[in-house]
């Protein structure tokens, strides 16, 4: 295997995900000793910390450009180990300072290490593997979560047991940025075909322009209600999660996009026409959901047992309790098809931008505004619902709506996909064809900053 083959590069990044994304998700509930709570786990109740995440996704976007996949995850892995020194320290000392502090860093991280990771991930694999490389990854972050809940709600260890399990956390975490200084620059990379990444200098000002004019870019404008309307969706129908079981639910519902994956990925016809099929699979599943959602809401609360001096919370935990109680199966339904549906709606949204276009420069625009809007959806319908008059707290009109937000997003998208071809030819009309085809990038002059030679793409389905 090649050093500088994608699948070793990827297969680097691989590592760095295990030593970091996967390692808290695993163990981070556990250490704490925190059970998880009934809240929305995707969108935090502390808008903050929600804005934070939002900030950090169009940030990343100048960064993935300006400094490179490289130095990003450098710095992640850098907030990774401080994150479980804290815990650490927490049982060192008794005091939880360091870690609020650490954890709204890696939080920061977190967000600029993921947008790195799938733009990487949109870029290095081969045409017929981009939505199972997306969906390997995306389980990898999930499949942890799902075994990080088991194992906080089996886990009866003691406060010793658990220091000892961050230490070693924080042992293996050490590894992460020398295994990140492994992963080549971009413009070594060269896929099967002779076909190199080529890198180019950049500037700060040349990106905060790109990134002003492409918002002014028709595909943009069509993704943005898609982006933003089903985070939004789960989270002005406030679905809390009571019991842990439900939350594994979820999580083992969000493992099904291995599905969409094979959907989109399969030779089976042209890609647009897989990005129909596939958008049609998309509407079904989150029509379902929604329903389901509203069906819970409706059918399963007596809304004369609600005491008007009962704060927002109160309500909310009242119905889940009530749902519980009336009719359990549904409500874990529920759960399964939301995690359905969110990893759906999110391999869908990232397989879309990489179809569209093999400039890494715009896929990073792309990519960094896809994850802030799609948390900027979470948080403002997560507050919107808790900001609204306790007599509309228990109506589904924030669903109605929310839901109505959604199916009417899937319109655009259908446009978007409708542009999709076999030959990623989205970017042709701004991307000169000059550069080499084989050996280095070194002496060209272009000032475009990252991109595939898109004039042999169609070669490249390795």
């Amino acid at each position: 295997m090649r050093y500088y083959s994608p699948t070793t590069q990827l297969a680097l990044l691989s590592v760095v995900l295990l030593l970091t994304t996967a390692l808290r998700r695993l163990l981070d509930n556990f250490l704490l000793r925190e059970l998880p709570t009934d809240l929305n786990p995707t969108y935090d109740s502390y808008w903050p910390t929600s804005l934070i995440a939002c900030l950090s996704g169009f940030l990343a976007l100048f960064l993935v450009n300006l400094i490179g996949v490289r130095s990003i995850l450098v710095f992640y892995s850098i907030t990774s180990i401080l994150l479980f020194a804290s815990v650490v320290a927490k049982y060192t000392t008794g005091s939880m300072a360091f870690y609020k502090a650490t954890a709204i860093i890696d939080s920061i991280g977190y967000d600029f290490g993921r947008v790195a990771t799938l733009v990487v991930v949109l870029a290095y694999p081969g045409e017929r593997w981009k939505a199972r490389a997306l969906a390997i990854f995306l389980i990898m972050e999930y499949f942890s979560m799902t075994i990080g809940d088991l194992i906080t709600l089996r886990g009866q260890a003691s406060d010793d047991t658990r220091y000892k399990m961050s230490v070693v956390a924080l042992s293996l975490s050490c590894l992460a940025p020398f295994v990140s200084l492994a992963i080549a620059p971009i413009n070594k990379i060269v896929r099967s075909n002779g076909v190199y990444l080529i890198a180019r200098e950049t500037t700060l000002r040349e990106e905060i322009t790109g990134t002003i004019a492409i918002f002014k870019n028709k595909y943009m404008l069509l993704l943005l209600p898609y982006m933003f309307s089903y985070p939004f969706l789960f989270s002005a129908a406030n679905v809390p999660f009571p019991t842990i079981l439900a939350i594994v639910l979820y999580d083992v519902g969000k493992i099904f996009i291995v599905l969409m994956s094979l959907t989109l990925d399969v030779q089976w016809a042209s890609r647009k026409t897989r990005g129909l099929v596939s958008l049609a699979m998309l509407v079904v599943v989150c029509i379902i959901s929604s329903a389901i959602t509203i069906a819970i809401r409706t059918k399963q609360v007596d809304k004369s047992k609600i005491d008007s001096t009962w704060s927002t919370q109160q309500i909310y935990q009242y119905i889940m309790n009530a749902s519980v109680t009336n009719n359990r199966a549904l409500l874990l339904t529920t759960y399964f098809f939301a995690g359905v549906a969110s990893s759906f709606v999110e391999l869908y949204g990232f397989w879309v931008i990489g179809t569209l276009t093999n400039d890494i420069k715009a896929s990073a625009r792309f990519v960094g505004t896809f994850q802030s809007v799609m948390s900027i959806g979470g948080m403002v319908g997560y507050q919107l619902v808790r900001g609204i008059p306790h007599q509309f707290t228990t109506s589904n009109i924030p669903t109605y709506i929310s839901f109505g937000m959604t199916v009417l997003s899937f319109i655009p998208m259908y446009f978007v996909v409708r542009r999709i071809t076999d030959t990623n030819d989205w970017t042709l009309a701004s991307i000169s064809n000059n550069g080499p085809t084989s050996g280095s990038a070194e002496g060209s002059s272009e000032t475009i900053t990252v991109i595939a030679d898109v004039k042999y793409q169609h070669l490249d389905d390795n």
